[in-house]
């Protein structure tokens, strides 16, 4: 399990298409594309339709322009 400084976590994340190898999700204003295998534990959305808490490792939320 990585420490909490290498996780980030985001509320309120919808997932608006889910049917390829990626999620394509909106957290604020902002659409990204999240591979499903990169979503950490403590994350509650899976597929389309979804409405949850998202957590990446930081790196990845980084290179997502998240963070």
């Amino acid at each position: 399990m990585m420490d909490g400084a290498n996780r980030c976590e985001f509320p309120d994340v919808d997932v608006l298409d889910g049917g390829g190898l990626v999620l394509r999700c909106r957290i604020g204003d902002k659409i990204v594309w999240v591979p499903p295998l990169r979503l950490l534990p403590g994350t509650t959305i899976r597929r389309a339709g979804d409405h949850g808490m998202m957590v990446l490792e930081r790196a990845l939320a980084i290179e997502l322009g998240l963070t």
